[in-house]
């Protein structure tokens, strides 16, 4: 599941709207649910007056944990601040973004306020900001029936419905995975009667690494049952768990746990581990100038941007969920590589291949900074080698590599 770095509360024009008369424009959100989070964006006319900025919203929603987890405003048109807010929380969620009514919006919202006070979790700073877009009553079961269609993706293949299934079972996100079952009342949290969701449900705040879908089973009425082997992490420890899964029509209609094992870390690395290609750039820009060009990396190179010890990452994801529906899964497969633009004036470039490697690199060629940047050196390596170097501290990649080959 993605997770937002992004906890800035309040952008753009700082002028208090909280008394002001709010007119619904437009809306929408991301078809994300079964991956455990959305993101929902509203724009408003403010007041009476025509020519007043505009109000556009964030919120970002934390399906599994969290749930309404953070916002962030602004005022005016939709500038650069705005575009790379959307793109912190919209970009790494290959998501298709689904229009909503004013009564959608508000529902969404309303049903999801109301997870955080049922679990006594707090809400994002600036309440009084953003309190008029919640109703009285929460939505009734139809309508999250409703909604539940607009924010799931749709199922079109055996392997995805297994996949998120599983996903959701493990987050423990009882409402999503009963969704994907033959009989479902939108995003309530109903457990089945007929065969249990919460069948691992010791697993708390764990990640579904990867999942492994072998045919077990085809039965006459058309169903089938699947086997399936998963990687799970939870505090830094790994198991392996084999479920049978059936399914028919699209839809989950039998679960049980067969068996299961843990094994370490070591193990873990080696079944999750890739091959990773690098090109390594100099960049030819002061401090400050990289700083106003921020907007480049984030919304020109279409990525997600997280700082550490010794430089930026940008995340750049694909634009689809489709690595759900492959019959090996692995939660990385949605990333399509990374740029990380070091302290010292350093552009790495790394994929796992290298047709993602051209694309990324021809994204570079054809963006503003193309003519600040000056081709080191190229790599391939077996093993993951980039997180290795994020995590060293060391000012120089290419010093890196050559301190681990000797």
């Amino acid at each position: 599941m993605y997770k937002s770095e992004f906890k800035v509360l309040q952008g753009g024009l700082s002028s208090d709207t909280s008394q002001l008369k709010k007119t619904f424009i437009s809306a929408y959100v991301t078809d994300t649910r079964l991956m455990g989070v959305l993101a929902v964006y509203a724009r408003w006319a403010v007041g009476d007056d025509l020519t007043m900025p505009e109000l556009h919203q964030f919120f970002y929603i934390d399906c599994e944990e969290a749930g309404l987890e953070t916002y962030r405003s602004f005022r005016g048109d939709f500038g650069p601040e705005a575009a790379m807010a959307e793109q912190s929380l919209v970009g790494g969620l290959g998501a298709s973004r689904i229009p909503l009514s004013e009564r959608e919006f508000k529902g969404l919202l309303t049903h999801w306020m109301n997870f955080n006070r049922k679990r006594e979790l707090p809400l994002p700073d600036g309440f009084p900001q953003y309190s008029f877009v919640f109703n009285n009553r929460p939505p009734g079961a139809k309508e999250l029936a409703s909604l539940m269609s607009k924010i799931c993706c749709p199922i079109t293949e055996d392997y995805q419905v297994v996949n998120y299934f599983l996903m959701r079972c493990f987050g423990r996100d009882y409402g999503a995975a009963a969704f994907l079952t033959d009989s479902h009342s939108g995003d309530d949290g109903r457990l089945r009667e007929d065969f249990p969701l919460d069948i691992y449900d010791g697993y708390v705040k764990a990640t579904f690494c990867r999942n492994v879908i072998d045919l077990h089973l085809r039965y006459a009425d058309g169903a089938v049952a699947y086997l399936c082997e998963s990687l799970v992490e939870m505090k830094g420890k790994y198991d392996i768990l084999v479920s049978k899964v059936v399914v028919k029509n699209l839809k989950i209609i039998g679960f049980e746990h067969c068996s299961g094992y843990s094994i370490s870390a070591v193990e873990a690395a080696m079944i999750l581990k890739k091959p990773e290609l690098t090109n390594v750039f100099e960049i030819n820009l002061s401090e400050e100038e990289i700083e106003e060009n921020l907007g480049e990396f984030i919304v020109g190179l279409n990525t997600v941007m997280t700082r550490h010890s010794n430089g930026r990452m940008f995340m750049a994801f694909k634009k689809t969920n489709d690595h759900v529906g492959e019959r090996v899964f692995m939660l990385s497969n949605d990333v399509r590589g990374v740029y990380y633009l070091t302290d010292f004036g350093q552009l790495i470039v790394m994929s796992y291949n290298e047709k993602d490697l051209g694309m990324l690199t021809s994204r570079l060629a054809d963006s503003p900074l193309a003519p600040y940047l000056l081709y080191s050196s190229g790599y391939e390596f077996l093993e993951p080698v980039l997180f290795e170097f994020v995590n060293s501290g060391l000012p120089d990649f290419d010093d890196f590599v050559e301190m681990n080959t000797e």
